[in-house]
């Protein structure tokens, strides 16, 4: 259980950090439309974390055990990290690394439903697999959409 929502909590986390800075960028390109999926995106990613909380809060865990998970929650992401790139990231880029993103994290809750006797683990996993899917149908739609258009050379030089 602990494990779950350690992981569980990384992931909406670094979800939703990832696609605030993606959107600050796509809004520095002049990309509104990618900018406002970006947006859009964060904030169910930082309503699945809140959800994930409340429900940690309402299971009376020891303070030993909220130790625990605060500690996984912390190593537990399975979301890579492009910290690196985003600055420089370009529009198809960053929906292709959400895309990745969303695909791995509705993975990781389909495999939780799956593998868990726990019904409300279950459920929530569900939930969110369905949740992660609607994200998936966006950021193909937005690829679609999305113009491949070069990175200026001048660009990249700092």
């Amino acid at each position: 259980m602990e494990e779950f929502y350690a992981r569980a909590m990384a992931i909406e986390r670094a979800a939703a950090e990832r696609y605030r800075e993606f959107a600050r960028q796509m809004a520095n390109w002049g990309n509104v439309r990618t900018a406002e999926l970006f947006l859009r995106l964060a904030h169910f990613e930082a309503q699945h974390a809140e959800r994930l909380s409340e429900s940690i809060a309402g299971m009376g865990l020891s303070s030993r055990s909220r130790g625990r998970l605060s500690r996984a929650d912390a190593l537990a992401s399975e979301v890579p990290n492009y910290e690196f790139l985003y600055r420089r990231v370009l529009p198809q880029h960053a929906l292709l690394m959400a895309l990745a993103s969303e695909r791995r994290a509705k993975a990781f809750f389909e495999r939780e439903r799956t593998n868990t006797a726990d019904p409300q683990i279950r459920k929530l996993a569900a939930e969110f697999a369905q949740e992660e899917a609607d994200h998936i149908a966006w950021l193909e739609e937005a690829l679609e959409k999305e113009p491949q258009a070069p990175h200026p050379l001048d660009e990249l030089e700092d």
